[in-house]
């Protein structure tokens, strides 16, 4: 068998491997880059409007033969592991006969996205595969094993053919609401693996001030509790555990969780995967009308009345302004900024640090506080070592991470470093 690290073996974004047998091929996930070669942010909104022909020729989409649209398909199947768009976020370049494996949350969140044309991705030819159930595709045995991720429905796959058993991790973690996923795994871990594919996300990070998902919960329980302010949260809309942290805290503090549209269509696409997910129309929750691009096309496609029965006006919150807690958007904050609506505010910003820098001017244009409440979506390196250890895999091959060369000193001597593009015979 050859494994081909077309994009992942030294950056965080843009994972793409290929495995390939005598007779059959595969790719695990085929994403967007976050960054360039210097680690700088990319601009990706503009690298999905280019070309295929300018994408491959600068290096965004990978030569891969029997891929793309204009060539008779050489790819068996996509194993995608989660809705993340540097994971799946190129999927619309590929050819439309070759299938792509994904979970029944992944491909929910995907159709979402390509609703509000975040993504060019039209889903035509997704396979939907249910955890812990092996499949054949051509040489190979795949099983999917749900992870805890915050990427909703995230899954890690085995991969089993010419009697190799190769382990991809995707991207997961021990500290989130589905931490069981992570102690299960741990405790019936996959046998004989010769080769597990690992995420180092968090190698070479600071951990952070919070462990879990649950502390979490707990820091935005005693916020809330001051009864005197209104507070904004500024987080991920598909970030699923991180809203029903939101909601549990609102919950249990007497407020109520205010929505934009586009969150309350994320959680109402859910509900039948999931009777936990909030719901537009429990207790505790609004919804508050935003004017954008989104809701436009709500009303367009006549998705927006139902969520009438929620709505909650800019009067009605400032009469209770001390007992809600509201989903930050643009438009939300530049509507109360622009009313000077936002005195006794406290913003809670619940997301990557990187992005903070985009709206740390208007709040403290508006001089409100802004708190830090975040943990991360990958796997501390606590966890990574609990992971390998349980495992127990012959050799280690480091991916979606900025530090391969870390991994030996960390992880054990048994670590196989691969460059990008450099096909290697297991």
């Amino acid at each position: 068998m050859i494994l081909t690290i077309h994009r992942g073996a030294k950056e965080i974004g843009g994972s793409c491997i290929e495995l390939q047998s005598d007779n059959s091929r595969i790719l695990l996930d085929f994403g967007l880059p976050l960054v360039d070669e210097n680690r700088e942010q990319l601009d990706t909104k503009r690298i999905i409007k280019q070309s295929k022909n300018a994408l491959l020729k600068k290096g965004f989409l990978p030569h891969i033969n029997g891929l793309y649209d204009n060539e008779p398909p050489e790819i068996d199947a996509i194993l995608l592991t989660h809705p993340h768009q540097d994971h799946y976020g190129l999927l619309s370049y590929i050819n439309s006969k070759i299938p792509v494996y994904m979970s029944r949350g992944c491909k929910a969140l995907i159709e979402v996205s390509y609703f509000f044309g975040q993504t060019n991705y039209d889903l035509g030819n997704i396979v939907t595969v249910r955890p812990w159930r092996p499949f054949r595709k051509g040489d190979f045995t795949i099983t999917p094993y749900f992870v805890d991720h915050s990427g909703f429905d995230a899954l890690a796959y085995l991969i089993e053919g010419e009697g190799k058993k190769i382990f991809y991790s995707g991207d997961f973690r021990g500290h989130g609401r589905k931490k069981v996923l992570f102690e299960n795994l741990l405790k019936n871990p996959p046998r004989n693996i010769d080769y597990l594919i690992l995420e180092g996300s968090m190698i070479g990070r600071d951990k952070g001030k919070f462990d879990t998902e649950n502390d979490i919960e707990q820091k935005l329980m005693r916020l809330f509790k001051n009864s005197e302010k209104l507070y904004f949260v500024s987080c991920s809309s598909q970030n699923i555990d991180r809203l029903v942290s939101i909601y549990r805290a609102c919950l249990k503090t007497k407020r109520t969780f205010v929505l934009d549209p586009y969150t309350a269509f994320v959680l109402d696409k859910l509900k039948k995967l999931s009777s936990k997910i909030p719901q537009y129309d429990w207790n505790n929750m609004k919804i508050f009308f935003v004017p954008n691009t989104y809701t436009d096309r709500m009303a367009e496609r006549k998705s927006l009345y139902k969520f009438k029965s929620a709505k909650i006006s800019f009067e009605e919150i400032q009469d209770s302004r001390n007992k809600l807690v509201i989903k930050d958007t643009y438009l939300t904050r530049t509507i109360f900024g622009e009313k000077k609506a936002l005195t006794n505010t406290e913003l809670i910003y619940s997301m990557w640090e990187g992005y903070l820098d985009e709206m740390k001017l208007f709040w403290e244009k508006h001089k409100v506080p802004i708190t830090q409440v975040h943990i991360s979506g990958h796997a501390y390196i606590e966890e990574l070592k609990s992971f390998v250890n349980a495992i127990k895999p012959k050799h280690i091959i480091p991916n979606h991470t900025f530090y391969p060369d870390r991994y030996p000193k960390l992880l054990g001597k048994d670590v196989l470093l691969v460059k990008d593009k450099q096909p290697v015979l297991l």
